[in-house]
């Protein structure tokens, strides 16, 4: 990871902190992370500080929030398109 990318992460986790602190809740978290435009690898490394958990964890919390329904729909669609034909 480039020293910018870690900036910004770093960032992004002493802005969302107070949100988790507040709520502890995971897609309170989301949404924060998402109306700030915090995406992607980038919010599930932010979750997973944030919360002070695993990257496994922190993707569960991003990728089942109701709010990254996008996210989850790509995921999807990328996973069913690597699972082997039949012939």
């Amino acid at each position: 990871m480039d020293a910018e990318r870690k900036a910004r992460i770093a960032d992004l986790v002493v802005t969302a902190q107070p949100v988790w602190d507040e709520s502890r809740d995971g897609g309170v978290l989301q949404v924060f992370l998402n109306e700030i435009g915090c995406h992607g690898v980038d919010a599930v490394m932010v979750t997973s500080q944030v919360v002070g958990c695993s990257l496994g964890e922190a993707k569960t919390m991003f990728i089942s929030a109701a709010c990254r329904a996008a996210e989850l729909a790509f995921h999807n669609s990328v996973l069913e398109s690597l699972e082997p034909c039949e012939s």
